[in-house]
């Protein structure tokens, strides 16, 4: 079905008289005249751009709409993920598009109506994007690609007033005019840049999602371009479009007024006016006076007719002058926005002063800021001692960060040696306590007594007899006890693993069968476990067992020793000769076995392996059915590798700092001893060392910044006082033009040869005058 309201492309109407005039027709439809001035079109591609086309970031959606010189897309901005309106150039009446999806003219009689088209296109998007208001479709950026432009618009959601204006019964002329007013100041600052819309008609004012504000849409003032480029056709909106619209007569603001009267008629009477050349040719239109009796009011409905006479200067000449009479009806609105306009409120006034103000101060700004970032435009001055700083400065800063570079590299290296010595140092001390803990486990386990005891008469319990030889025995252990402060614990099991004997009196009888330490000696070996939390009094210590033999090497029980594990932490402390250095110590799974922060211990430097989780539980060495980890890869990789001693740099993960640590692996036990210290507390020292000399640098930079300036200014001020001179001596002033002297360099000399060329200009300047006198 063909749209009544359609932009259509007509031949132009001659002056009244021209025996050569085009006829005059109502259709809306392409002139045949026309159709045949138009050159074959060759076969191509259809002119709309495909759906999912990629235009620079845009994707190609949909066509909103298309008109006689351009279609615009419903697109998405891939990287914002929002929807734009886009309109491309792309007139049908003389384009085509090729295969590669550029647009081209279609003949080559039409470059130049095409090149003038493009051109005029490019310069209504600058304009448009100059403009900010909120009933003007703003445009957001536009550019050239396929031989054509693209204007990207903000997409303004809603319906257009032709569909939107039938639905609303119940708004009268009133709510028609609050919208208005706002749309026809907008259009208003069309007009004062100079612009006109050229199409203004139902379909292009959408009333906005949301606000309900009317918004002017398609700005058609390129189509026309092309059309009078030709010469021969203009591109119009039947109805809407006034007479000099047709090529006769002179085009203005009137022009946009018309359109919009006809807007107003369309929506006071139902039906748009009849075609302005039928109008011209006789044809008598209802006024809408007339047609809109009764329902608005006569200042609304006389301003409409006035708006719409077919003489251009029978119309209201500005929006200002129409607005008047349009909302008359309306004082109060109107004085309302005359009083904003005219300063008649000086508050608001005194505001908008302010406000430009503001814009003022922050443009200066903006310029100032573009030439500070523009060192082509930077004083001479400024730039001398800017290259005199960086010649005596740059240097001393390379060289003192170089030297800081070499001093950390240095200090670093040292620091790491000293932690694994350190390690290995604390690793050899707990090896001897080891070793000698282990060789009293080892005496009392070959004590001929303990042996005697676990083996009773056939037929007897163990340690049921005997009373003399238990008070000996449970008296030995006592003193044992007693005489080192190492020893916790000594007990004496029997082949069950119940405690026959123990310093601890609280542990006779109980079973500790489930204990690694008893279930190694009892089958010959002896055993030192790591560090282990009792099940009895809850201390953490280390165990040492030893198989207790009877006669013909037959295992009858275990000794068992418990050295405190407060001996080993106590040496492993010993390494923190200074606060800044943290020792600790690890056993064979990564566990932290002893930490100088309590709620670091047995916990794992890197996740342990469901097997690893399992053991322990069983073992229930640390009493905690789980072992969560520190999450400490670097320092696991090193201190659990094949190395027995070493070094590491890692990032911690428990202090979120950079740190060093040096490691050895206990002689002869599963532990490792580490020493970590923070890269910040090493290199302190020299940190403070550096900012010193930068303070030092700061201060010689001020100084030799001082002299910088006095000796630009000593170059400055001599052309300085050239170019004054050569300013005077412009203006014709050669008492102001000479120059004072006082240097014997090469600005002096330039400044004596000036003074010359003063001199010989004045005396020819007198010649001349004598030969006029």
């Amino acid at each position: 079905m063909t749209d009544p309201d359609a932009t259509t492309v007509r031949p132009i109407r001659a002056p009244p008289g021209d025996p050569d005039a085009t006829a005059l027709r109502a259709s809306p439809k392409r002139h045949p005249a026309a159709q045949a001035a138009r050159a074959p079109k060759l076969p191509v591609t259809p002119l709309a751009l495909p759906e999912g086309f990629r235009l620079l970031e845009y994707r190609i959606e949909r066509v909103l709409g298309h008109g006689g010189f351009g279609i615009t897309y419903l697109a998405t901005d891939v990287h914002l993920h929002a929807q734009v309106a886009i309109k491309e150039f792309a007139p049908e009446e003389i384009a085509m598009r090729a295969g590669d999806h550029s647009v081209w003219p279609n003949a080559p009689v039409h470059r130049e109506r095409y090149r003038q088209g493009l051109e005029n296109f490019l310069a209504e998007a600058r304009t448009l994007a100059s403009f900010r208001h909120p009933n003007i479709v703003r445009v957001a950026r536009f550019f050239e690609a396929h031989s054509t432009a693209y204007m990207v618009l903000e997409y303004e959601r809603g319906m257009s007033l032709r569909k939107w204006w039938p639905a609303q019964p119940a708004n009268g002329e009133r709510g028609l005019i609050d919208r208005l007013q706002p749309l026809l100041d907008g259009l208003a600052a069309v007009h004062e840049a100079g612009y006109l819309h050229r199409d203004i008609k139902p379909d292009n004012i959408q009333v906005r999602e949301g606000d309900g504000r009317f918004v002017l849409l398609d700005f058609g003032s390129a189509g026309q371009t092309v059309a009078l480029a030709d010469c021969n056709v203009v591109v119009v909106t039947p109805g809407y479009a006034p007479l000099e619209q047709y090529g006769v007569g002179e085009q203005g603001a009137w022009t946009d007024i018309y359109a919009m009267a006809a807007t107003l008629y369309w929506a006071v009477s139902g039906n748009k006016p009849p075609d302005a050349e039928a109008r011209a040719s006789g044809e008598v239109m209802l006024s809408a006076g007339q047609a809109g009796r009764g329902r608005f009011g006569p200042a609304f409905l006389a301003a409409i007719d006035w708006a719409l006479q077919a003489d251009p200067a029978q119309r209201p000449r500005s929006i200002d002058e129409w607005r008047r009479k349009l909302v008359a009806d309306h004082s109060v609105t109107l004085g309302l926005r005359e009083a904003l306009r005219h300063g008649e409120l000086p508050d608001v006034q005194a505001a908008r002063m302010a406000t430009a103000a503001r814009w003022q101060r922050l443009a200066a700004l903006r310029k100032s800021a573009a030439a500070a970032l523009r060192p082509a435009d930077w004083p001479l001055a400024v730039k001398i001692t800017l290259a005199l700083l960086a010649a005596a400065l740059l240097p001393m800063l390379a060289t003192a960060f170089y030297n800081l570079y070499g001093a950390q590299t240095a200090l670093q290296a040292s620091q790491l040696r000293q932690t694994e010595l350190m390690a290995h140092s604390t690793a050899g001390r707990l090896a001897q306590l080891l070793g000698d803990s282990a060789n009293l486990a080892r005496s009392l386990g070959t004590d001929a007594d303990f042996a005697r005891w676990l083996s009773p008469p056939v037929g007897a319990v163990p340690g049921a007899s005997n009373d003399d030889l238990h008070k000996v025995l449970n008296e030995r252990l006592l003193g044992l006890a007693r005489a080192n402060r190492d020893v916790h614990l000594v007990m004496l099991m029997d082949a069950a693993g119940i405690t026959r004997l123990s310093s601890d009196p609280s542990l006779l009888g109980r079973n500790f069968s489930f204990r690694q330490y008893f279930r190694e000696a009892i089958t010959g070996r002896p055993f030192v476990t790591g560090i282990v939390v009792g099940a009895a009094a809850g201390a953490a210590g280390v165990f040492f067992s030893e198989p207790v033999r009877g006669p013909g090497g037959k295992v009858l029980g275990a000794v068992v020793l418990r050295i405190r594990a407060s001996s080993f932490a106590a040496i492993v402390d010993d390494a923190r000769h200074d606060g800044d250095m943290t020792p600790f110590l690890i056993d064979s799974d990564g566990v932290l076995v002893h930490h100088p922060r309590p709620e670091l211990l047995y916990r794992s430097l890197v996740p342990l392996t469901d097997e690893a989780q399992a053991r322990i539980k069983a073992d229930q060495r640390f009493r905690l059915d789980r072992i969560d980890s520190l999450r400490e890869p670097e320092l696991a990789a090193a201190m659990l590798g094949p190395r027995s001693t070493g070094h590491v740099a890692y990032h911690s993960g428990i202090s979120g700092a950079d740190e060093i640590a040096g490691y050895a692996r206990v002689p002869g036990h599963q532990w490792v001893v580490g020493v970590s210290e923070t890269r910040e507390s090493f290199e302190q020292p020299l940190q403070r060392l550096f900012m010193h000399l930068l303070v030092s640098v700061a201060l010689a930079g001020l100084i030799f910044t001082a002299l910088a300036l006095r000796f630009s200014r000593s170059l400055i001020s001599p052309i300085k006082a050239l170019t004054d001179s050569a300013n005077a001596l412009k203006a014709g002033d050669f008492d102001r033009a000479q120059v004072s002297v006082s240097s014997r360099d090469e600005v002096g000399q330039l400044a004596r040869t000036f003074n010359i060329m003063v001199d010989v200009l004045r005396q020819r300047e007198r010649e001349r005058e004598a030969r006029r006198g």
